[in-house]
């Protein structure tokens, strides 16, 4: 039969015919939670900042650096510098005052497979211009425009991670099926025994998978996706702390305070403060 009379017939898929050779591509989810511009007065240095988000720093004059273990960087207009999640830094301003731009975003795997460190990159030309044109402001910037330049500017940056960065381990695509599940369940309780119903596996043998793969048990992972998506939306001034803890699946504030802070290591009020001015 000629394919034709096949694909009339109903016999042949027609997503078989026009995709006969789709490869299997890496679609990096990327959420920008705030981008702003603004003029820094003070920077504490005393704590080390640990957040869940990726940050981006570009300063327009010397005069502030951030400090990595014992590496110190100094922001200046030549470069653009990238700190992973879970990255902890401390910052330190110089001068009376300069202007610094900064993005907070998520980015999920590979990213998410990184090793701690700092990206330091040469800024060029055309980055230049876009990040000097982005107005000076105390609000966060959200116009479409300046929103995806900043998009691209993320995109372009992380292409350019070298691949010996990434953590060699894979994850298998059965254990990758069962987080998305977890993922799914963040606002209500999800137990071990539907975890383990749902990957086909007992629930001693799920744990052993959990704890190979990402160092922790299912429900640690569950809290801990349920805390990145409350700072996400934390981010939203007009949310309260009370609708952020039910809408992240915490049955009640005070739990959900103690949990943030021990894996945050400070309060949603003081994680809304910090985070969101720098």
């Amino acid at each position: 039969m000629r394919l034709e009379s096949a694909i009339d017939n109903g016999q042949v898929p027609h997503s078989f015919v026009l995709f006969p050779s789709m490869e299997p591509y890496i679609n990096p989810n990327i959420r920008i939670l705030t981008i702003r511009r603004q003029l820094l007065t003070y920077w504490d240095y005393n704590h080390c900042k640990v957040f869940s988000f990726w940050r981006l720093y570009w300063n327009s004059n010397p005069g502030a650096r951030i400090i990595y273990k014992d590496r110190v960087i100094s922001l200046t207009p030549e470069k653009i510098v990238l700190v992973p999640a879970h990255t902890g830094i401390r910052h330190r301003l110089d001068r009376d005052t300069t202007t610094h731009f900064y993005a907070h975003f998520f980015a999920d795997a590979p990213f998410d497979r990184l090793s701690p460190e700092i990206y330091v990159f040469k800024t060029e030309p055309g980055m230049l211009t876009m990040l000097k044109s982005m107005p000076v402001s105390e609000n966060s910037i959200n116009a479409l425009g300046p929103t995806m330049a900043v998009y691209g500017l993320i995109y372009s940056l992380l292409a350019r991670i070298p691949d010996t960065a990434f953590k060699s381990s894979r994850i298998p695509s059965r254990m990758a099926e069962n987080i998305s599940f977890i993922e799914a369940h963040i606002q209500k309780s999800v137990s071990n025994k539907e975890i383990a119903r749902h990957m086909g596996a007992s629930v001693n043998t799920m744990l052993r998978h959990y704890q190979h793969e990402l160092g922790m048990t299912p429900q640690a992972y569950l809290r801990q996706k349920r805390i990145e998506k409350a700072c996400a939306l934390l981010h939203d001034p007009q949310k309260s702390i009370k609708q952020i803890a039910e809408e992240t699946g915490f049955c009640d504030q005070y739990y959900f305070f103690r949990t943030f802070k021990a894996l945050q290591n400070i309060t949603p009020a003081q994680y809304r403060r910090h985070s969101c001015t720098r």
